[in-house]
């Protein structure tokens, strides 16, 4: 007989804990659980069945309509009901796969695209090609004057073979050049990209840029914010980050050496620049 309790207390603390994790609370699930195994009751009787303090009963009951995993009937006292396992097990899934959905949306959009605050000499860092595609959208979305882009690093070529990471990219850069922004633009001379800008800057690196010692690209907008793309794992999945700046000391600094990257790259085209 002790055995017998034992075995059936184990399996309802296992039923139990597997309905906490369809999204229900332990309270809820007892009261399920009272209803499913003995058809109906009254308040007072859910109280009885499922142990829970009497108090807590209208909560619980009222959370589980809400649900749809339970039924009422316009008697007095008024009586509660359980619907069918199967059809429980579904409305319960059909809330969960709700909620996962839900979460995942919100969770996403305060996690790629954090609000970094305004402050001078802030420092942000970002991982994940998602994260950083990103960010480079929303950068260049802010842009108001000029959007410069060095990209003549071999690496971050394969990042752009590998991932659909520039296409969105070219587009948001191609909107901008049409409103008036002006943008520039440094490649290798073994980059080749089949869409073209019209009205975009670009210059070719002359020589043979190495992976050794450059990987990733940088990108800076209206001489107010900046940001690194590194690619430290070429394998694939590659392991893409990036560093964000907006301190007017860092960005004079590595603004001295796109500059200097610039004038060293030659002129392509005079017109209609392709990359």
């Amino acid at each position: 007989m002790r055995n017998n309790v034992f075995c059936e207390s184990i399996i309802m603390n296992t039923l139990i804990k597997s309905l906490q994790q369809l999204g229900l609370t332990a309270y809820e699930a007892k009261v399920l659980i009272a209803l499913t195994r003995y058809g109906s009751g009254t308040v007072a009787d859910i109280h009885a069945l499922s142990g829970i303090p009497r108090s807590a009963v209208y909560g619980v009951l009222t959370k589980l309509k809400e649900k749809g995993v339970i039924d009422t009937q316009s008697t007095k006292p008024m009586r509660y009901k359980a619907i069918a396992p199967d059809q429980i097990i579904d409305r319960l899934k059909a809330n969960y796969e709700k909620a996962v959905e839900i979460s995942l949306e919100q969770l996403e959009k305060i996690y790629n695209v954090p609000d970094i605050p305004e402050d001078d000499d802030a420092v942000w860092n970002i991982s994940g090609v998602k994260n950083v595609t990103d960010k480079i959208v929303q950068m260049i979305e802010s842009a108001k004057e000029e959007i410069v882009l060095a990209s003549t690093y071999p690496s971050l070529d394969r990042a752009m073979d590998v991932y659909p990471i520039m296409e969105i990219i070219m587009q948001k850069l191609q909107e901008k050049i049409d409103e008036g922004v002006k943008v520039r633009i440094t490649i290798n001379k073994k980059q080749a990209i089949s869409k073209k800008f019209q009205g975009a800057e670009v210059r070719v690196y002359p020589g043979e840029v190495s992976d050794n010692l450059l990987r990733g690209g940088i990108l800076m907008i209206d001489n107010k914010e900046l940001l690194i793309i590194t690619i430290k794992n070429e394998t694939i999945p590659m392991n893409l980050a990036a560093t964000w700046y907006n301190g007017k000391e860092q960005i004079s600094i590595f603004r001295h050496f796109i500059e200097m990257e610039w004038q060293v790259c030659k002129p392509i085209g005079s017109q209609n620049n392709g990359i």
